[in-house]
């Protein structure tokens, strides 16, 4: 009997693959990895559950009828095929899509994560072969955080923080006093990173924060969207009333002069609107936090009371995508931004507001930067 050891670097993590005789028996986390997701282990069992599809299916209407048979679409059965048999079918009907309407005509889709590798991506190896046909027309933006992808430029100037150049960890740690999570910090989105990660890291980044003092406040209509360990402060909201939140909250820091007008005048383009749309000087409606309360079921006062800390204290806000996949939920990224630019004035020299975009695995360095200085 063989038995041989390997790595394998998968969506949820690192794993040391043992095999006999070439079959797959053992799946372990490698030791490095001090909180690996349980998720990769299923992946054993997968290989050869019952609900797994070896070969390629195809509705049995088309095989009798071809592209007349849409008919029974939805309801009709399917049927196993070889290779072969699908390669054929395939190049069959690209041929007679592409000479009866043209390569437009052709939706590249398979949007989704198939493969840790690059190379064996599914959707780059699709476009590869459909641009190698002559072409086709492609979606554009992404499931993940269309709306932000494509508002966020026209307000920062680039798309950082939603994939690229996040606030370390040991920056959160170093210098964050309050940390407020739009959507939460769920442990459970740390599990998986596109192309893989070598080691889970954030739990222990997230007690690290805490034992140097960050407090977390959870605004989320899930408790349990910030671990109990982190020791949270739960705002249950409304489900996609975050916006209404948000607004209520940048009102308070400027009906109370807690904004920085040096700041949004010598850094921001368009306060003036801003600051004319919540004081109800555009729609007659102020927002105000007794406002907000009626929408998303936050008491005024706990919503006052959020603005005060968070102009008071060195914050860091966090969005969750999730915000931003509702529907308008642009609105959510934009707001977010003005309050995080409104919440800096009359702040002790060296505080400061950042706005980050949550996504799976942050990025980390290994010495925190010197303290920022005032804006």
């Amino acid at each position: 009997m063989t038995d041989t050891t390997s790595l394998m670097l998968t969506h949820w993590g690192l794993y040391r693959v043992r095999q006999q005789d070439g079959r797959l028996v053992e799946l372990k986390p490698v030791a490095e990895d001090q909180d690996p997701s349980g998720l990769g282990a299923s992946m054993l069992g997968a290989r050869e559950d019952a609900l797994r599809i070896h070969t390629p299916m195809v509705r049995a209407g088309f095989l009798r009828e071809g592209a007349a048979s849409r008919e029974a679409r939805g309801r009709d059965a399917f049927v196993p095929v070889s290779w072969e048999q699908a390669s054929d079918l395939v190049a069959c009907e690209m041929r007679r899509i592409i000479d009866r309407h043209g390569n437009a005509a052709i939706f590249g889709g398979s949007y989704g994560w198939a493969s840790a590798g690059r190379f064996h991506h599914a959707q780059s190896q699709l476009h590869r072969f459909l641009n190698l046909a002559g072409g086709y027309t492609r979606s554009v933006n992404t499931h993940s955080y269309a709306a932000a992808e494509v508002l966020l430029p026209h307000v920062l100037g680039n798309r950082d923080g939603l994939e690229q150049h996040h606030t370390s960890w040991s920056m959160v740690a170093g210098y964050t006093e309050l940390f407020v999570a739009f959507g939460g910090l769920p442990l459970k989105n740390t599990q998986v990173s596109a192309g893989g990660v070598g080691r889970h890291s954030v739990r222990q980044d997230l007690l690290a924060c805490r034992a140097r003092g960050t407090h977390f406040v959870n605004i989320s209509p899930l408790r349990d969207d910030i671990d109990a360990a982190f020791a949270p402060e739960w705002i249950a909201v409304r489900p996609n009333t975050d916006t209404a939140l948000i607004l209520a909250l940048a009102h308070c820091l400027l009906s109370e002069g807690r904004h920085d007008t040096a700041f949004l005048g010598k850094y921001t383009v368009g306060f003036e609107t801003v600051s004319d749309y919540l004081l109800g000087r555009q729609d007659g409606v102020v927002k105000t936090a007794a406002w907000a309360a009626e929408i998303c079921d936050v008491p005024a006062e706990v919503i006052r009371d959020l603005a005060r800390r968070m102009a008071g204290a060195r914050t860091m806000i966090g969005m969750a995508w999730s915000l931003q996949r509702a529907d308008h939920g642009g609105a959510a990224a934009l707001g977010g931004d003005c309050v995080g630019r409104d919440a800096g004035a009359n702040r002790p020299a060296g505080r400061r507001v950042w706005l980050w975009l949550w996504r799976q695995q942050p990025h980390r360095h290994r010495q925190p930067p010197a303290p920022p200085g005032p804006l």
